[in-house]
């Protein structure tokens, strides 16, 4: 067999058990076969190993959905039947099937935050939970402190914890703890588990075009919050004292699992997605990418606090890419949504409809003052511009 030969061979058995997700484009915008990230060509031995396709570097906050896509999601271990839902884009957490229950399981850590680590790390852990309609009941945590911490910081963290737990009725069930040189300030990496009927729960992935995007409370809840407090020296004296103080205590509004048990429990919800990391815009587009749909948001119809307003302009961040925990987005019917913002608003919580989607997953827009542009899609966080001001 010729070498010419052989290497055609590869080249097809290669094709063939990747599918037709396997090419890639190059810069140049000719097709490379994406391969465990290398190029190939043939030489007189035979094909022979190029250089690694070219990556690129990385900006603070979540990893773009075309690198989890290209890199993680193809490295993910053995597959296992009872997985129903793993990793994707846009999904709040797993779903694993046990018997006739379904266990949803959520991780998430607390990066941006040092006053409230403790109470963050529970509370965003379970809205990923409360964003599939399940209460969430199980906490784990691992905690990372820098070197010359004290047990006192230890405490400040674990009282953080065991309020935010008592408050929703979860048990902390075990993690880790542990000093180390590695980080400059506390980090919590929590796990956070629910059980459910099988099949009893809805994802970020149910949204249908034509749907009615609703929006709970207001934007940017947990990044005001995080923002006054981790950068309170520099906004006093540019914001007043009691904008401040609302501001920090924002950190109460956190929270989604209210509302997002109340909606689910109407039966009307299509999809739910907790907006985090790339705030309400990013969770807009995160909730169009797990679905396949597009969206028509109207800007104005976005609800800011007054507090959070201030706080961003003395900032000088973008409210719309700003994290966003505490704000619950979620699809229905447009029939349907009168009986799904009752339900919310019953459970204490405020909801306004705010745009729909749309069949076309190319177009998401963003319509202000009658006129349409492309929805932005944030590259990173505001939240770290604003941390610079700490």
């Amino acid at each position: 067999m010729t070498h010419e030969i052989r290497y055609m061979r590869i080249l097809f058995l290669i094709q063939r058990r990747m599918g037709t997700n396997g090419w890639c484009h190059s810069e140049q915008g000719e097709p490379s076969l994406g391969v465990n990230e290398l190029s190939f060509h043939a030489s007189a031995t035979g094909p022979m190993r190029t250089k690694p396709m070219e990556h690129v570097q990385l900006k603070p906050g979540k990893v773009p959905p075309e690198i989890l896509t290209r890199i993680v999601f193809k490295n993910l271990g053995a597959s296992d039947s009872d997985v129903i839902i793993g990793p994707e884009i846009g999904q709040d957490a797993s779903v694993i099937r046990i018997g006739d229950k379904d266990l949803i399981a959520s991780t998430d850590p607390i990066t941006g935050s040092i006053e409230d680590v403790g109470w963050l790390a529970v509370h965003i852990n379970a809205n990923d939970i409360a964003t599939f309609g399940v209460r969430p009941r199980w906490f784990l945590a691992s905690i990372l402190l820098p070197d010359g911490s004290t047990s006192k910081d230890l405490e400040r963290i674990m009282l953080q914890i065991d309020e935010a737990a008592r408050s929703l009725g979860i048990a902390v069930v075990g993690g880790h703890t542990e000093i180390t040189e590695a980080v400059s300030h506390p980090i919590i990496v929590g796990i956070m588990h629910g059980l459910t009927k099988h099949g009893k729960y809805v994802t970020s992935s149910g949204a249908q075009p034509g749907d009615a995007i609703i929006m709970t409370k207001t934007a940017a809840i947990e990044g005001t919050s995080i923002l006054a407090t981790e950068c309170s020296s520099y906004l006093h004296g540019k914001v007043p004292d009691d904008v401040l103080y609302q501001a920090q205590q924002m950190r109460f509004q956190i929270s989604v699992v209210a509302e997002g048990i109340a909606a689910f429990e109407t039966g009307y919800v299509t999809a739910m997605h907790d907006p985090t990391e790339g705030g309400v815009f990013g969770g807009i587009h995160e909730i169009c990418d797990a679905s396949n749909v597009g969206c028509k948001i109207n800007h104005d119809m976005i609800p800011i606090h007054p507090v959070t307003s201030k706080i961003c302009d003395a900032l000088e961040v973008d409210v719309y890419s700003l994290i966003s925990s505490g704000t619950m987005l979620l699809t229905c019917s447009h029939s349907k949504v009168d009986e799904v913002i009752d339900a919310i608003t019953r459970s204490g919580v405020d909801a306004t409809v705010i745009g729909k989607t749309i069949n076309d997953p190319a177009r998401r827009l963003l319509i202000k003052d009658s006129q349409s542009s492309l929805l932005p899609r944030p590259e990173t966080d505001a939240l770290w511009t604003g941390l610079k001001h700490k």
